[in-house]
């Protein structure tokens, strides 16, 4: 095999959304029913790392359960984009995406630790015109360091409804400080779970040799 190093697992864990009151309250367990389970699942799901599908012609939903694998798994290019307060085209064009590719996109988003702190809305996201680039070079699957859940940033949230759209996969709330620039081995299965606009996911990545991405 043409690998190197140990899997990275650039999950974020869900749950609750961090909030100032919830700091100074007790931890409260998982709701007893099985509806109630469900409808926690669904807003503890945007919390963390997840898949957003692009909307099925036949039930204008995502539909997670026909994820084809090579969405998600294969390899990837990890680019850094530490510098930037908006990830515009012009930074994207540089690393000249490729049709079919799978993108991770990572910014100053992933060392700050936003999964563990109340959400503010200074972070670093797609601006429109490099969601439309990425959509014109055909790009298949794009992960970022954010998550863009409704009520959290309403452009954020138009931005990455206009790669579904599109038809690109999405993986949103990724933890890649860890993560080397180049090409690497991505694994993300989404669970068979309907929650909302997207599944909880679990990330892996390893380092290849060959600096070919497919």
């Amino acid at each position: 095999m043409d690998m190197e190093g140990a899997w990275l697992d650039i999950s974020v864990p869900f749950g609750e959304e961090p909030t100032a009151e919830a700091q100074t309250q007790p931890r409260v367990g998982l709701p007893e029913s099985a509806a109630e389970q469900a409808e926690w699942l669904k807003k503890a799901a945007w919390m963390g790392t997840y898949v957003t599908a692009p909307p099925s012609l036949e039930l204008d939903l995502e539909d997670t359960e026909r994820l084809p694998l090579s969405a998600t798994v294969g390899r990837a290019r990890v680019l850094h984009l530490d510098d930037v307060d908006c990830i515009r085209a012009d930074s994207l064009a540089d690393y000249e995406p490729r049709p079919g590719e799978r993108l991770l996109l990572r910014t100053r988003n992933s060392p700050s630790e936003w999964w563990k702190r109340p959400h503010a809305d200074n972070f670093v996201m797609l601006s429109e015109a490099a969601a439309r680039l990425l959509v014109e070079r055909q790009v298949a699957c794009v992960g970022v360091d954010y998550v863009s859940r409704v009520g959290f940033h309403a452009e954020a949230l138009a931005v990455h409804q206009q790669l579904r759209e599109a038809g690109v996969w999405l993986i949103e709330g990724l933890d890649l400080s860890e993560v080397k620039v180049g090409v690497h081995e991505l694994v993300c299965l989404p669970l068979k779970v309907k929650a909302e606009w997207g599944s909880p996911a679990r990330a892996l990545v390893r380092a290849i040799r060959s600096p070919a991405a497919g």
